[in-house]
């Protein structure tokens, strides 16, 4: 076959592959902390969340007066215009309570993986791993988190292999503790809920928390392109 038409299939396969890495198919699950005003009751604005249909909304102990909010289980979020607007309902509702993001509160992003390939995985760890550093400083972390809830990945774990992935998602008779990543939930990604018999997510957990609207749909933009980009980078 001449190298011509070769190189027109391989192109021809490479961008089919880029067809079928969607965003707007790609489940999350956000987690919002907000610290509530000394003299507004979390636990009546926690009982009014029970109205909300599919989010819970429960108190946070890492905060003085505060609370914590995302979706149950049951409520798959994609990239749509339902979801969107869910989250700026909840983000209404706390503002109407004075909630405010301070610079110790996170804004957790779930990425289900549970339908990706251990290499699809794997890809987005090491490109995290690669570009952590950057994305902090771009969307300005605070040293606070980045010391305490939200540790950068270590350069090592760089070696982390498909192999260890699928037995880490298996927890099929495999020491992990050479990897760091593996073993502690406070970094910027959270690997630990990767299992079968966890949630099967990525926690991006680096960013901070906010109730603007904007801010929270950049963040969630990013997040999930970021993991199509490295899903689809060979």
């Amino acid at each position: 076959m001449p190298r011509l038409i070769m190189k027109k299939k391989n192109k021809e396969k490479k961008e089919d592959k880029i067809k079928l890495v969607d965003i707007t198919k790609i489940r999350f699950s956000p987690e919002f902390e907000f610290e509530l005003p000394a003299k507004v009751d979390a636990d009546k604005l926690i009982e009014r969340g029970k109205t909300l249909k599919s989010w819970e909304l429960k108190g946070d102990g890492s905060l003085t007066n505060g609370i914590e909010l995302s979706p149950e289980n049951s409520n798959h979020l994609y990239y749509n215009e339902d979801s969107l607007m869910q989250i700026k309902e909840i983000l209404a509702l706390c503002r109407v309570y004075k909630a405010k993001a301070l610079p110790s509160c996170g804004l957790h992003l779930h990425i289900n993986v549970k339908n990706l390939s251990d290499k699809d995985v794997l890809n987005i760890i090491r490109e995290w791993i690669h570009r952590q550093k950057f994305i902090a400083k771009r969307f300005n972390i605070s040293k606070e988190r980045l010391s305490e809830t939200c540790k950068f990945l270590p350069k090592s774990d760089y070696k982390l292999t498909e192999k260890v992935i699928h037995q880490y998602r298996n927890k099929s008779g495999y020491s992990f503790s050479g990897y760091s990543s593996l073993d502690e939930k406070y970094r910027s990604l959270n690997i630990s809920h990767l299992p079968k018999n966890d949630y099967q997510t990525l926690e991006f957990r680096m960013f901070s928390s906010t109730v603007n609207f904007k801010e929270i749909k950049s963040i969630v933009y990013f997040v999930l392109t970021f993991c199509q980009e490295a899903i689809e980078r060979e």
